[in-house]
């Protein structure tokens, strides 16, 4: 888990083994995530960070970290990388992890990914062991290096306006806890420093190491403290950062236990289902949207960075460093990666809903991304419809309105997404129409115009009907790039 700046939360699930060949931030929910893992990874569960709103919260925790997080569950039965047997059982250790012992193995497995990464190694890495209480201190600490209280609290609302949280909820408080419970490493690029959880066990040393180590690795040569500073209202290039960072690590973590072959040695199938557990398992935890924004980082990240490898190989993933993606959808389709597709421009003129909204005032605007609309779909369809749904996404821009005499519990979001067909946003309407009549039935509109989407959560009483053709003014049609729909 790469330290970062955004509330971000999500799951991840442990990796594969030789047998098998193998982080909350003012935005919309949905891009950051953190290495988190805890007591279910035995269970191949594991925790991650997400962003503002959804991409806000899952930003800010995976903004100040990175914890570890592989995605397919290993077997019990294999020797682990570093060459010691796991224990019998997969519980921490008596005492609990030990600095010289996490120092010990931390230079080995170090030479060891960094051949498998093909990054040299430049510099040193400092090993530290932190209970789970300092883990804590620490995520509150780094929670408000970019974002203050009451930004926090705005970026909850937001999410909780979205569907993503319940009204009324402490984002601050979820993303604690659930980074007390589950990080259990993280890469510090300020200290070019890994901190290990005492209570990381034997069995899962190798884990939480390789992946955190890959970080230092990245921050060696692509400076890593750059990429944690927030882009102020596209929290979806946010989140294709993310991806990146956590996609990379979790890549040449994979790259190293998979032995000679590599990623190769994985098939792209394997990681395929990695990325729908991560989907579909994370609907058995509290929160689990937010869970998902913070799990799939790790997982698609990881699968569209070995595809990139297996194309083009580990160079053209340096270039990445160089050549930042800007959106989510790059990072979930190799392909658009490859193309360096761009998103169709959205633009927005609040002013154009004065008239419609006398007693509001405009207090945010923002991307949310494929990603963070992929993991809210997935709460209400199975998760090859929500894929399905989702893909397609071109483009998209949010409003986010308070009352100027106090603000609700939940805003009034109105947002915008560009499809790039008529057949797309037709597809994605029917499902997102269905996860908001589940979550807010009565405070919230979907409409549809050709290949285009309008949407508003958080709908005032009697409000909705004036709504309607005010927000589409808010966002007139913008000319499309050669070869797209218009």
């Amino acid at each position: 888990m790469l330290r970062r700046t955004a509330l971000r939360t999500r799951r991840e699930s442990a990796p594969p083994s030789r047998a098998e060949g193998a982080s909350l931030r003012p935005r919309p929910i949905s891009a950051a995530a953190s290495d988190l893992s805890g007591d279910r990874r035995a269970r191949g569960v594991r925790r991650p960070i997400a962003a503002a709103p959804l991409a806000l919260l899952a930003a800010l925790a995976c903004g100040h970290g990175a914890p570890t997080g592989p995605a397919v569950a290993a077997s019990p039965e294999t020797t682990s990388p570093s060459g010691h047997a796991p224990p019998a059982s997969s519980s921490a250790t008596a005492g609990g992890m030990s600095q010289p012992r996490a120092e010990a193995l931390t230079k080995k497995i170090m030479e060891a990914v960094a051949a498998a990464r093909g990054l040299p190694i430049t510099g040193g890495v400092a090993v530290e062991v932190l209970s789970r209480g300092d883990v804590r201190l620490f995520a509150e600490k780094s929670m408000y290096e970019h974002h203050s209280r009451d930004e926090i609290r705005l970026f909850t609302r937001i999410e909780a306006s979205l569907g993503v949280l319940p009204p009324g909820a402490d984002g601050e408080q979820i993303l604690l806890d659930m980074l007390e419970l589950g990080v259990m490493g993280i890469y510090e690029p300020k200290k070019k420093a890994m901190l290990i959880g005492t209570h990381v066990s034997e069995s899962q040393l190798d884990m939480v190491v390789g992946h955190e180590i890959a970080h230092g690795l990245q921050d060696m040569h692509f400076d890593l403290l750059r990429l944690q500073k927030p882009i102020p209202g596209d929290s979806d290039a946010e989140t294709a950062r993310t991806f990146l960072v956590e996609g990379d690590a979790q890549a040449a973590y994979l790259a190293w236990v998979s032995g000679p072959s590599g990623l190769s040695a994985i098939p792209p199938e394997v990681l395929a289902t990695v990325g729908d557990q991560a989907l579909s398992l994370s609907s058995m935890l509290d929160h689990p949207i937010l869970n998902r924004s913070l799990q799939l980082p790790y997982a698609d990240g990881a699968a569209t960075v070995a595809a990139l490898v297996r194309e083009k190989g580990w160079p053209a993933v340096d270039a990445l460093y160089r050549d930042l993606p800007t959106t989510s959808e790059q990072m979930l389709h190799v392909d658009k990666l490859i193309a360096r597709e761009p998103a169709v421009p959205v633009k927005a003129e609040p002013k154009a809903l004065a008239a419609a909204l006398p007693e509001h005032a405009l207090v945010w605007q923002d991307t949310l991304g494929e990603a963070t609309l992929l993991c809210m779909l997935a709460d209400s369809v199975p998760t090859s419809d929500a894929r399905a749904a989702a893909a397609g996404w071109g483009g998209d821009h949010l409003l986010v309105f308070d009352r100027k005499a106090g603000p609700d519990v939940t805003p009034l979001v109105i947002g915008m997404v560009a499809w790039d067909s008529e057949a797309d946003a037709r597809e994605f309407e029917a499902a997102f129409n269905k996860y908001l009549m589940e979550k807010m039935p009565t405070t919230s509109l979907v409409r549809r115009r050709a290949d285009r989407v309008l949407f508003a959560t958080g709908v005032p009483q009697g409000l909705g009907g004036a709504l309607d053709p005010a927000a589409w003014n808010a966002f007139p049609p913008a000319p499309r790039a050669k070869g797209q729909a218009s």
